[in-house]
């Protein structure tokens, strides 16, 4: 009976031993898999949406950044300023407009971490907002509405300074996420991008999904 009990002790033991041997070997594995990855496709961009530092990655031809996993550099990202985000030997600037305000950033010329280089995602359209080279052309080319999304302000009170413009209209998508926009009350003038957003002054269940709002009609004046 003892040396069925010490041979059970024996198998037991040596049981634990193999499963920690995998157990080992398949952490490592990971490890060096992402041990590559990070150092192959990981880099420190500048979240615009969320005025820091991130870990970002970026995997294929059509250069479009993705989140990494927090593990590649994060720490290292979020304890850099927005000035020492981007790695910039030459000083090279890309601006963006935040709430009307053309911003300054600084700008990667490394195609395999250009995606370091743009303004955010548009909350409306889930796209990627791409960056202006100059800040001539930002003060230019923005849309003047655009003054009227500032995120520190509610969606009620953005919605209201913009009605009160006769040049704006208020876009939301089928989320119920808006922003202010050129257009009439035919529409947003840029239908390309806001197809979605419909004239009307509110669905039937009481929500701003999916609609387009223009005038004072609406701004509860």
């Amino acid at each position: 009976m003892k040396i069925i009990k010490n041979k059970f002790l024996l198998l037991l033991l040596l049981l634990l031993f193999i499963l920690f041997f995998i157990y080992f070997n398949l952490l490592k594995k990971i490890d060096h898999f992402e041990n590559k990855e990070c150092k192959n496709t990981s880099f420190c961009a500048f979240d615009v949406n969320q005025n820091k530092c991130v870990c970002a990655s970026q995997k294929d031809d059509a250069r479009l950044q993705f989140p990494n996993n927090p593990n590649c550099c994060e720490t290292k990202c979020n304890a850099l300023p927005k000035e020492k985000c981007v790695q910039n030997k030459l000083n090279t600037k890309y601006y963006c407009n935040i709430a009307g305000k053309c911003k300054e950033y600084n700008a990667t010329i490394q195609d395999s971490v250009i995606m370091a280089n743009i303004c955010g995602i548009d909350s409306v359209t889930n796209q990627y907002i791409m960056p202006f080279m100059s800040k001539e052309e930002c003060i230019n080319k923005s849309d003047p509405c655009s003054k009227y999304n500032d995120e520190k302000l509610g969606i009620s009170d953005r919605e209201k300074s913009c009605l009160n413009d006769t040049n704006c209209g208020m876009c939301y998508n089928e989320s119920g996420e808006g922003k202010c926009v050129t257009g009439s009350p035919m529409g947003p003038s840029d239908m390309d991008s806001y197809y979605f957003c419909k004239p009307s002054e509110r669905k039937s269940d009481g929500s701003n999904n999916g609609i387009y709002k223009y005038g004072k009609k609406f701004s509860g004046l």
